[in-house]
């Protein structure tokens, strides 16, 4: 393509236009420089969205349904439906209620209390609880429900006693002094709802702790057995009841939602992991979004810079293309080669730029080497997530904005008058 070998011998400077192809390299520096910070960039806040999104996940299940109204048959029979569905990897019923929870002090003496949210969950082989199974920090998810001996008393007068497990967030258990095989009341609140009745309680056995790195889990949420929990909170108003399922790819959670929310009927409300927490993403998007818009600006001024260039070598070809213009080269053909110079520094500095980027990005989450303080932030190395799209898309903008930007001098290299310019030159 003659268009193509013109527009690479343009971009190669004659002695005598040395400060043209000075200030190509600074326009090709800042394509560089601007599709490098962009993917890494773009990398690390998708990694940031990635980790939060399990730390979420591990908690909450892809869907979530509720029941309102109905029966414990009836909630099975949808449970079995639903298992049927293809990609549902796993259903599970639960029970949620708040719980005032106790630690206790020596000799039996009540010590710190504090508020949180009892989850009873399926012991076993239950999906929903896999994430959960990753957050452990101490202790294991098959002890929970499960006997575990606790010393009660001093001296002559210790005795042991078996306690159901449960598992609870490390921020709680700090909160209230509470170890790895201590002993911790949970007091249903809602059966104070009667005048005078006493408070429904019973007492268990710390066998796990995990942590997630969000304080609205760590610091409130307790897990026990399901058949701890339906008799803890028997006959309560106020509890709350369902099913969570588990999908094996969790982007198809909207859809298999609706298919859902048709075969629960009215007596279910349906809610998938999107709808949970829709403001948290749709501000990390927004943030992303921002992100993206600024760091493109970079390569935006090299994309003057590369006006500039263009302008200046119009100016100083403009004999030589008279030339081509006299021996029968189009228009078009002119403004190709332009459009083409433009192209070649856009591929070259993308290329360039995005696969530093790529290579940074694969560095910083292989090596760990940007590292955060854990006080301040939910994670103690930056996360990163190298996701294919993010390059191509970073690229892709890049090469189109240099196009753009020798889309003016090509223009100019067309209004050109061949005659006139070698009249006189």
């Amino acid at each position: 393509m003659i268009e193509f070998t013109i527009a690479l011998r343009y971009l190669r400077a004659r002695r005598k236009e040395r400060f043209v192809s000075i200030i190509a390299l600074i326009s090709l520096g800042g394509v560089v420089i601007g599709t490098f910070a962009l993917s890494t960039v773009l990398s690390v806040m998708s990694g940031f969205e990635h980790d939060l999104r399990r730390r979420l996940l591990a908690f909450n299940p892809h869907i979530l349904i509720q029941q309102n109204a109905g029966s414990e048959e009836e909630l099975d029979k949808l449970a079995s439906r639903i298992a049927q569905l293809p990609g549902v990897k796993g259903v599970a019923p639960y029970v949620s209620s708040q719980v005032m929870v106790a630690s206790i002090g020596a000799q039996n003496v009540p010590g710190y209390m504090s508020g949180g949210l009892a989850r009873g969950v399926q012991r076993g082989k239950n999906p929903t609880l896999d994430e959960l199974r990753r957050a452990l920090v101490e202790g294991s998810l098959e002890s929970l429900g499960m006997p575990f001996s606790v010393a009660e008393g001093k001296g002559n007068e210790e005795r042991k006693v078996a306690l159901d497990g449960v598992i609870m967030g490390d921020g709680l258990a700090s909160e209230l002094g509470l170890h790895l095989g201590d002993p911790v009341t949970l007091i249903s609140p809602a059966s104070l709802q009667a005048g005078g009745m006493m408070p429904r309680l019973k007492r268990y056995a710390v066998t796990g702790l995990f942590h997630s790195g969000l304080d609205e889990y760590d610091a409130v949420l307790v897990f026990m057995s399901l058949k701890d929990a339906r008799l803890l909170f028997d006959g309560e108003a106020q509890l709350e009841k369902g099913l969570q399922v588990q999908l094996n790819d969790l982007f198809e959670a909207p859809v298999l939602a609706q298919r859902i929310s048709a075969l629960a009927g009215a007596n279910f409300s349906v809610e998938d992991w999107t709808h949970t927490d829709q403001s948290l993403f749709t501000a990390l998007k927004l943030e992303k979004t921002a992100y993206f818009l600024v760091l493109l600006l970079i390569v935006l001024v090299a994309a003057f810079n590369i006006v500039a260039t263009l302008t200046m070598v119009v100016i100083e070809r403009r004999k030589e293309i008279a030339i081509l213009r006299a021996m029968g080269a189009k228009t078009s053909s002119v403004v190709a080669i332009f459009l083409l110079q433009g192209g070649i520094m856009g591929t070259v500095g993308s290329v360039i730029g995005v696969g530093a980027g790529f290579v940074a990005s694969l560095l910083i989450d292989r090596y760990h080497l940007i590292r955060l303080p854990a006080q301040s932030f939910i994670v103690s190395v930056v996360p990163v997530e190298l996701e294919p799209i993010n390059f191509i898309v970073v690229a892709i903008s890049a090469l189109v904005l240099c196009i753009a930007a020798a889309l003016y001098p090509a223009l100019q290299a067309r209004s050109l008058m061949p005659v006139e310019i070698i009249r006189y030159e």
